[in-house]
């Protein structure tokens, strides 16, 4: 008796995430898992077997799964990126934001003769990951309509973290990969063209939006709250988990995290409810507390510049809090030990860029239009908490 033949899905980088997280899903749901990677170290070992080992690991143990079948092409190979679309069930990438585009266009390119519609995951933290791709296809030369026809894009709201794995671990063997035992990929079923993959560990939804604003305000925004508050509190420490043993680190970031998962509730009352908003805080708390993780205070807190954008976790959180009519002073304090981050990195110092953005703070009008990006004129009451909380800080290293 013929076999059945698996269905296929082509996988942009195998990083940690392609390998943590993306492969693991869809193999999961009886898919082969093909990825597209220049790494000719990881192709050369794809080449070698058809699997994998992935550890997941928590405080409690870990857990070994073997991912399988794999397979790898080299990304730079369009013929045989092509030949693998033309078949593939789906596709989906995960390589950030510097290499997206260039993804993106070869896989517009190897569409162009596809009969049937491809539905491409976009399995990036990026929020502009949907426009991004409608772009580079519209660049490509696929018209808007044919875009909305053959190609599903399909944004992802990404909640799983993985841990460092140290260098030596590493090259014992280049396909090893160690994850948190997390495994939920939440996508947009609006995106889709094609029916939505069956697999176990997938969850589609409808809208998107507030799983995006979920994992930013409450995730990402809690996870930068544990490594500013922490910091500011024990600036001796090294690691997440150290300072979430301070049971007033913790009370803080959870009452932080819990009124901006109150304010995201009030705006999304058909979505979620306040027990899913409980479960959800005290669930990433334990995560955060995950020792295997190893996330220090400098990795978690460092890029300011980004962190404390308008729209981004902390000021944006706190927007959010303030525009649900909620009390701020939580997410306040998170700003605030913001400014005064200094953890040391692999340097032995605080980040350069960091730094300079904590110095800048010394002139909270500039402050405000430069790194925020904030207009203190059209936006009073934002502006006026963020300067209120400046002030109260003094300058920054005094």
């Amino acid at each position: 008796m013929k076999s059945i033949e698996k269905p296929r899905i082509l996988i942009f980088g195998a990083g940690s995430i392609g390998r943590s997280f993306i492969a693991p899903v869809f193999t999961s749901g009886g898919y082969e898992a093909v990825f597209a990677d220049v790494n000719p170290v990881i192709l050369e070992a794809l080449a070698d077997r058809d699997s994998y080992k992935l550890i997941e690991k928590n405080d409690s143990g870990e857990m070994v799964r073997h991912i399988r079948p794999v397979r790898g092409i080299d990304a730079r190979d369009i013929d045989a990126i092509q030949r693998e679309l033309e078949v593939a069930d789906i596709c989906a990438t995960c390589v950030g934001a510097a290499a997206l585009p260039a993804v993106l266009k070869t896989i517009a390119r190897a569409v162009i003769d596809r009969k049937r519609p491809l539905d491409v995951i976009l399995a990036e933290n990026l929020k502009a990951a949907g426009t991004m791709a409608r772009t580079a296809f519209k660049d490509a030369g696929i018209r808007p309509a044919e875009i909305e026809k053959r190609l599903g894009i399909v944004e992802t709201s990404i909640g799983k973290m993985v841990p460092i794995m140290p260098a030596e671990t590493a090259h014992t063997d280049p396909l090893l990969c160690w994850a948190e035992p997390f495994n939920t990929l939440i996508v947009d079923r609006d995106g889709f063209r094609g029916d939505v993959p069956k697999c176990p560990d997938l969850t589609a939804v409808s809208p998107i939006e507030p799983w995006v604003a979920r994992k930013l305000f409450i995730h990402n925004f809690g996870h930068a709250a544990a490594a500013y508050l922490g910091y500011r509190s024990h600036p001796k420490a090294d690691y997440i988990w150290e300072v979430l043993e301070d049971c007033d680190v913790a009370d803080a970031v959870h009452s932080a995290m819990t009124n901006s998962g109150e304010a995201l509730r009030r705006k999304y009352p058909d979505i979620f409810t306040a027990e899913d908003i409980r479960n959800h805080v005290d669930d990433l708390i334990n995560r955060f507390q995950n020792r295997a993780l190893g996330d220090t205070l400098y990795r978690v807190g460092r890029d300011l510049a980004r962190k404390l954008y308008r729209r981004d976790r902390v000021v944006g959180a706190l927007e959010l809090i303030r525009s649900q009519g909620l009390d701020t002073d939580a997410a306040l304090e998170v700003f605030k030990a913001a400014l005064v981050f200094r953890a040391a990195g692999p340097s032995g110092g605080p980040d350069e860029k960091d730094a300079r953005v904590s110095a800048a703070a010394s002139d909270p009008t500039a402050f405000l239009k430069d790194i925020v990006s904030l207009d203190g004129d059209s936006e009073p009451e934002l502006a006026s908490l963020l300067m209120g909380a400046m002030a109260e800080i003094g300058t920054p290293g005094d």
